[in-house]
């Protein structure tokens, strides 16, 4: 089985705020798609008003990304054992 990477037009309902972004994109497909614009700016073969609109789709792709990130972190615990007991701790609590 062959799996095609999402697209900008893949998203449902074509929402292309970023909530509907972060809600429909896994934080790897939004890092794919967020690699995907780097190239795309780096060639240089853009205009200036395409490389604005790449630029402004990265953007929000790096927020999801970083979005996704701090969700996951927050939902990082780590089980200690304390006193004899296991408690949850907070993974940046050290």
């Amino acid at each position: 089985m062959v799996r095609r990477k999402k697209k900008m037009d893949d998203i449902p309902n074509e929402d292309h705020t970023e909530e509907g972004i972060g809600e429909s994109l896994s934080f790897e497909t939004a890092l794919e798609q967020l690699e995907e614009l780097v190239e795309k700016l780096e060639k240089g073969n853009l205009t200036l008003d395409e490389s604005l609109e790449t630029f402004e789709q990265g953007m929000k792709f790096a927020r999801v990304c970083s979005q996704k990130l701090s969700m996951a972190e927050r939902k990082i615990e780590q089980l200690v054992l304390e006193n004899g007991e296991l408690r949850t701790k907070s993974f940046t609590d050290g």
